[in-house]
């Protein structure tokens, strides 16, 4: 039996030490396993895309490292969905002894690569923080420059300090995000 946390196509995917109870959880008994490439992963993980496919609605795809489950609706990827540590094994195991299949389909959009090892939380969070930044770089000029010198982020125009704090923030989470998400959200 699988237990299927689903995110829709446009959410990034969460992973089990992310997961909560009111996710969106889908029980099943049987699953088609695939086993793709690493880059046609990729794609499932991180693209919008039409399949040529007509065979199941509902299935595993694996490299052999990671697995995702996938829904159809209309030919294109409806929700993706992530198994919990046990789930992942068992199927690792099993796609350890498939051959590869090679799935013919047209990437419409891609979107960014989540950033793993943070939680939930924290990348909502991060990207509050980002927005934030984005609105005071635009519109509160004062304010924005204040933060810079605050951060002692002196670089030779505004722009450029722009992208030197986006570079600071860029990675992880760090007590840095903590005091800004305080400092710049919580108290907006």
């Amino acid at each position: 039996m699988f237990i299927v946390n689903y995110v829709y196509e446009d959410e990034e995917l969460l992973e089990p030490y992310e997961w909560e109870d009111n996710d969106t959880y889908k029980q099943y008994y049987y699953l088609p396993i695939y086993k793709v490439s690493s880059k046609q992963l990729h794609d499932f993980i991180y693209a919008r895309i039409k399949l040529m496919y007509d065979d199941y609605d509902t299935f595993v795809v694996s490299d052999g490292h990671y697995s995702i489950v996938i829904e159809l609706n209309e030919d294109s990827i409806y929700r993706r969905g992530t198994l919990d540590y046990h789930q992942q094994n068992k199927i690792q195991k099993i796609v350890n002894t498939l051959n590869e299949t090679n799935f013919s389909y047209i990437v419409l959009a891609e979107a960014y690569e989540k950033e793993f090892g943070l939680t939930r939380n924290e990348r909502l969070k991060k990207m509050c923080i980002e927005e934030v930044i984005d609105e005071i770089f635009l519109t509160h000029h004062d304010l924005f420059n204040k933060l810079c010198d605050e951060l002692n982020i002196n670089e030779d125009n505004m722009s450029d300090n722009y992208l030197m704090l986006k570079k600071r923030l860029e990675k992880g989470y760090t007590s840095l995000h903590e005091i800004l998400y305080h400092e710049l959200v919580l108290k907006k």
